[in-house]
């Protein structure tokens, strides 16, 4: 004779709540801020450590290359590439940020062309094929820095009127658009483990 053994599921109930109104939080941000027209202005992403952007395509316009430093979650001065564009246009965009207390990853993901100006962004990894036109590379004099830090930060740098990437993967640690539109946006929540 066998006996039918009926088990249930535990729910974490901690974890549970601390997703869920994190998952409203956030969303409920994202449309505030966003609002019915899908443009933000002024969105910064930094101190809650690395964060992955990839992307088909990126086609910019006023960029420039250098130096800097940035804070991650647990380490202070990460040594960083700091790209700025004046304006870009982004195919295929999405990124993304594994929360490991949470055990979840946010994406964001926009199904149209995404729209950019006053971007800002320090990376640890830049991947991609890139194309530039009129590019300038430059060493400056910076002896009247003492900041050995803002010394390498400023030594060098590089500059082109126009920038293409296709299939860019960046390792980022701080993201600033002035203004940014993203129709058809999409944020989701994937479980990690």
């Amino acid at each position: 004779m066998s006996e039918i053994l009926i088990a249930g599921g535990h729910t974490v109930r901690k974890r549970f709540w601390i997703a869920l109104l994190s998952g409203f939080l956030f969303l409920g941000s994202l449309l505030a801020v966003f609002g019915m027209t899908g443009v933000a202005y002024a969105v910064p992403l930094s101190g809650f450590g690395e964060f992955t952007v990839k992307f088909e395509k990126l086609v910019g316009s006023g960029f420039k290359l250098y130096g800097g430093l940035a804070d991650g979650a647990e380490t202070k001065n990460i040594p960083v590439a700091v790209n700025e564009i004046n304006h870009a246009t982004i195919t295929g965009l999405e990124i993304s940020k594994t929360i490991p207390a949470l055990g979840i990853r946010v994406v964001i993901t926009s199904e149209n062309p995404v729209e950019i100006d006053g971007l800002i962004q320090k990376a640890t990894l830049i991947n991609g094929n890139a194309q530039f036109s009129n590019l300038a590379m430059s060493e400056n004099y910076v002896g009247n820095i003492n900041d050995p830090v803002q010394k390498v930060a400023r030594e060098f740098t590089q500059g082109a009127d126009n920038i293409m990437i296709e299939n860019g993967d960046l390792k980022t640690l701080y993201l600033f658009q002035q203004k940014v539109s993203l129709p058809g946006m999409k944020v989701s929540f994937e479980k990690v483990n």
